[in-house]
């Protein structure tokens, strides 16, 4: 701004000018810029000038407040921002400015990356004392407004706002912040300037794998811990961080050795130290098959890996029993329309759900006397068993009997045993009872050992 322009310049002006129209006409020209001075000042008052904050090369308010050195006056500025920022958040953020011999505050900040880069975005609070100031470039700042300056308050004052941090991936954020602790007086006299910054941390999300407490459960039914799981069932193991990258992948993959892989998006899993077979791998489940090894006990532990790095919990325990049958839904949820479908159709290699008509592609409901192939899991031991990761060839029927009931009638059962080509997947063939009710939620329940599974409904009809 210049050389401060004051009354006692005016007087020496004055003093040296000799002619009398001369020294009246200087003396107007002189007022004139003290006057100027002095509304420059007020007006600034409510709209201080951007880029003045002292960060990043930038001038701060001593340009015009010049009477004393930043920060010797015996006050302060201080500001209150979180420790860590997440993503797209919003923050409240709050200045303090104090001084015991002031009375008149103003203030100014920016928030920028360490390379000088804008942060995020400053939100000016809703009591009218900040307000949003002009861009320098990208660079946001915000300031004071002429009433959030609070003439007449004495000691300090706080200016309230709001700042919605940029993504993690921007890295610690600095906020530099200059303070104007005034005496009021309306011009730049007297008045201390303070300085201060402070850094926000991104938030540090953990990528070590966890597994939730009773997290693991039947795939099917997804019967809540501490239902048991029995040898060779799909299971779905629940937490977060359970891929690399976050990696979503719905697809299943063989080895060379024409198993199912052990390792999927990055994810390996180990139940009591025996790597299983990886079907499904989601950031937060996923879905890999019990060994079939595991018989003749009663617990077991799962331990998830992923690239190496095991999950920070203790190995989560879950009971296991020779059968926990489990009927697959089409909303993978364990209830509803059940993942099963008219048997004729399917030995025509047609893929038609016992649905009502027009609800999925080729749906159609079964009819008395029609066969339907339910989609199960969990049905315990088979005949001439099939070794885990191995998909199942021919004809592997369960080796405990399977009961259905439809609508509560009891259905004939003409197969249960491995669905050919998958790993833990079991089908029932049974025969829709000749007195079920005609209903698109007709109930279907199946039972092994005494061991009864999750009920899903049929569309029946004439």
């Amino acid at each position: 701004m210049g050389r401060k322009l004051c009354h006692e310049d005016c007087l020496i002006r004055i003093e040296s000018f000799g002619e009398a129209g001369k020294w009246r006409s200087r003396l107007r020209n002189c007022l004139l810029g003290v006057l100027a001075v002095s509304i420059f000042a007020y007006a600034r008052s409510g709209d201080p000038p951007s880029g003045h904050t002292g960060g990043f090369g930038e001038p701060n308010c001593t340009v015009c407040h010049d009477d004393f050195a930043v920060n010797s006056g015996p006050g302060s500025v201080s500001i209150v921002v979180p420790q860590f920022y997440t993503s797209g958040d919003t923050f409240p953020i709050t200045v303090n400015v104090a001084d015991p011999n002031q009375r008149r505050w103003g203030f100014e900040l920016s928030s920028r990356t360490q390379t000088g880069q804008q942060a995020g975005t400053l939100i000016a609070g809703t009591d009218g004392f900040t307000q949003r100031l002009a861009n320098i470039g990208s660079i946001q700042y915000i300031g004071h407004t002429l009433t959030g300056t609070r003439n007449g308050t004495i000691g300090g004052v706080s200016f309230a706002f709001q700042w919605q941090a940029p993504d993690a991936s921007a890295g610690p954020v600095v906020f530099h912040m200059a303070a104007n602790a005034a005496n009021g007086d309306f011009n730049n006299d007297g008045d201390r300037i303070y300085l201060n910054s402070a850094t926000v941390q991104p938030q540090q999300i953990s990528s070590t794998p966890a597994v939730n407490d009773g997290g693991v459960v039947n795939n099917a039914s997804f019967a809540l811990h501490p239902a048991p799981i029995a040898p060779g069932t799909i299971i779905a193991i629940f937490g977060s961080n359970l891929t690399k990258d976050n990696v979503s992948l719905n697809d299943t993959f063989l080895g060379p050795d024409g198993k199912v892989t052990t390792t999927l998006g990055g994810a390996s899993v180990k139940i009591n130290g025996i790597a299983v077979s990886m079907l499904r791998a989601f950031p937060t489940q996923l879905v890999v098959q019990m060994p079939v090894e595991l018989t003749d006990v009663s617990s077991a532990q799962v331990e998830v890996s992923v690239e190496g790095q095991t999950q920070s919990s203790t190995p989560r325990t879950f009971f296991v029993d020779a059968a926990s049958p489990g009927i697959f839904s089409t909303a993978s949820s364990g209830a509803g329309q059940g993942a099963i479908l008219n048997g004729s159709e399917l030995n025509q290699g047609l893929s038609s759900l016992v649905a009502p008509a027009g609800s999925f592609p080729n749906a159609r409901p079964a009819r008395a006397g029609e066969t339907v192939v339910i989609f199960s899991t969990g049905l315990g031991p088979v005949s001439d068993p099939v070794p885990t990761g191995v998909l199942a060839s021919g004809l592997h029927p369960t080796v405990v009997p399977v009961t259905v009931t439809i609508d509560g009638l009891p259905a004939t059962v003409d197969f249960a045993g491995l669905a050919p080509g998958f790993v833990g997947l079991y089908q029932v063939n049974a025969r829709v009872p000749a007195n079920t009710r005609m209903a698109s939620d007709i109930p279907v329940v199946l039972s092994i050992g005494g061991k009864q599974s999750n009920p899903v409904t049929i569309a029946v009809a004439p």
